[in-house]
């Protein structure tokens, strides 16, 4: 992935996948928050995610009726990091449903999809339209992922640098008005640490955060 990227996204017919750091990265973790809208809820793996308010592994977007399908290609993306399947090596993987049809599945459909996010090599392109946008706030990064089907958006995906909090993040993701926006930021990774041991962080400022969700909110 390159430097200046804060995501990378591996393709498939089958799947978008959202990578943050190389695909078997040592055991950590990023702040992440989402907010669904208009009653969205083809999720999978987001109960754990929400409760620990932290992602490890990509983001897989996909059409909703491969929904489970994609879930289960990214438990075996987890389990080839390790098979304890610990929240810091990619387990569970946040799977998103876009509402469009189907392509076809072909008997190796998901070993070819795993193939391709290991190799972080794209294969073909998705059924859905997307663009990528990027925008900056003084220091600070922003990477934005939009999906959309026909003229209607469907799922956003925003990435910053900013050294965020999960709170920040909510915020953050409510400057959009996807069904459903994803907001992670890669600022503060945190490691794996003994159970009586806590986390170190960096916070960005109130007026920080004021400028960035105007940068957002303006891309």
């Amino acid at each position: 992935m390159g430097k200046s990227e804060l995501f990378q996204v591996v393709e498939s017919q089958h799947c978008q996948a959202v990578l943050f750091e190389d695909w078997n990265a040592i055991p950590g973790r990023f702040f992440v928050a989402n907010r669904s809208r208009h009653g969205f809820n083809a999720l999978l793996g987001n109960g754990v995610v929400n409760e620990f308010r932290t992602i490890s592994g990509p983001i897989l977007l996909a059409p909703s009726a491969m929904l489970g399908g994609v879930y289960d290609v990214g438990l075996r993306l987890a389990d080839a990091r390790d098979l304890e399947a610990p929240i810091d090596q990619g387990w569970p993987p946040m799977t998103v449903g876009i509402d469009v049809a189907a392509p076809e599945q072909p008997d190796d459909w998901k070993e070819r999809l795993l193939n391709a996010i290991q190799r972080q090599e794209s294969d073909r392109s998705p059924t859905w339209a997307h663009q990528t946008l990027t925008g900056q706030s003084g220091d600070y990064r922003l990477q934005v992922l939009e999906c959309r089907v026909g003229e209607k958006p469907s799922v956003t995906i925003i990435a910053t640098d900013a050294p965020m909090l999960p709170q920040q993040l909510e915020r953050l993701a409510d400057i959009d008005t996807a069904p459903l926006t994803i907001a992670v930021s890669v600022g503060n990774r945190l490691p794996r640490v003994a159970a009586d041991k806590f986390h170190q962080v960096d916070v960005i400022s109130e007026e920080q955060l004021t400028s960035l969700l105007s940068a957002a909110a303006a891309r």
